[in-house]
C-alpha cells in the first residue's frame, strides 16, 4: 500500500499482538537527513506536534553526513521536542549518521535500541521494541537485540535497511520498521523507483509488505540525500495504529488526502 499524503495513517492488525496494546498509535519517522533548520521543517514540525500518538520511532538517518552531526542535532531536537509520546521517543542511527549522534540525542531525552530491546507492559501484557544498530550493516547483530526478549513476545523491530526483512522473518519478528531507500527519491511517473539502494524488489521500496508470517512497513523519510530533490516520490512520516484481530492493512479512517508543502 503506497500513500501521497506526507503523514500517510494505517491500521495494521495482528491476531499476536496483546489485547492491552490494541489502540497503540506509533509515530514512525525516518531519513530525517537534517543539516540545519529551515521552514520546510517548521512546517513538518508543526504537523507532527499536532498528532496524538502514544510512540514515537525514528529508524535511522537523522542526520546527513556523519561529519556534520553538531549542525543537525539541534535541528532534530527542535523538530521533535514538542510531539507528545507518552511511552516514549525511541531511535536507531543509519548510514548517514555519526556514532557520536546517539549519546547526544540520547543526552536529550532520546531512547537509543543499538542491538537492544525496551519491554512496553500493559498490567500483566507485554510488548518489546527491538532496535538494531545499523550505522554500518556489520553492525547488525539480531541475537543481541533480541537477548532479553521471551520467544512469545510481540516483538516490534526496528531497522534501517529494508532488505534485512528476511533475517528478522526468520527470527519470528512481528512487525519491522524500516527506511533508507527513501521509497527511491527519483521515481518514474508511476512512482517505481530508478535507485532502490537495497536489494529487496522495486515494489518494496515503500510501503507495506508481508514476508513470512512479519510485516514490513518502510518508509519514504522526509529529507533527502545524494540530489537534494525529490521526484514523483513525495516526502513521508506515518502514524501507524496497530489492533488486535485478523491479520490485515487498511488505511485509517481519517486519513485525509493532501500534502504538506516542500
Amino acid at each position: 500500500m503506497n500513500g501521497s499524503s506526507d503523514i500517510e495513517r494505517l491500521v495494521l492488525s495482528s491476531r499476536r499482538l496483546p489485547t492491552a496494546f490494541s489502540g497503540l498509535r506509533i509515530l514512525h519517522l525516518s531519513d530525517l537527513h537534517i543539516i540545519r533548520w529551515t521552514r520546510r521543517l517548521e512546517r513538518w514540525r508543526e504537523a507532527l506536534s499536532a498528532l496524538r500518538i502514544d510512540l514515537m520511532v525514528i529508524t535511522g538517518d537523522i542526520g546527513h553526513r556523519s561529519w556534520h552531526w553538531k549542525a543537525s542535532l539541534d535541528g532534530v531536537v527542535r523538530l521533535v521536542s514538542d510531539i507528545a509520546a507518552p511511552l516514549g521517543k525511541f531511535f536507531i542511527l543509519g548510514n548517514h549518521d555519526a556514532l557520536e549522534l546517539g549519546p547526544a540525542l540520547h543526552d536529550r531525552g532520546l531512547i537509543p535500541l543499538m542491538n537492544a530491546s525496551y519491554i512496553l507492559r500493559k498490567g500483566a501484557n507485554e510488548m518489546a521494541l527491538v532496535g538494531l544498530a545499523q550505522h554500518k550493516r556489520i553492525d547488525t547483530d539480531i541475537p543481541a537485540a533480541l537477548a532479553e526478549v521471551p520467544p512469545a513476545t510481540f516483538k516490534l523491530m526496528l531497522m534501517h535497511y529494508p532488505d534485512l526483512i528476511h533475517a528478522a522473518a526468520a527470527a519470528e519478528i512481528d512487525i519491522c520498521l524500516a527506511g533508507h531507500t527513501h521509497g527511491g527519491q527519483i521515481c518514474y511517473p508511476d512512482g517505481s523507483p530508478i535507485i532502490r539502494h537495497d536489494v529487496l524488489p522495486n515494489y518494496m521500496c515503500t510501503g507495506v509488505h508481508k514476508v513470512a508470517s512479519t510485516w514490513l512497513v518502510v518508509n519514504r523519510g522526509i529529507g533527502k540525500a545524494g540530489l537534494r530533490v525529490r521526484m514523483f516520490c513525495p516526502p513521508h512520516a506515518i502514524v501507524l495504529k496497530l489492533q488486535t484481530g485478523e491479520d490485515g492493512i487498511e488505511l485509517a479512517p481519517e486519513q485525509a488526502p493532501g500534502r504538506l508543502s516542500n
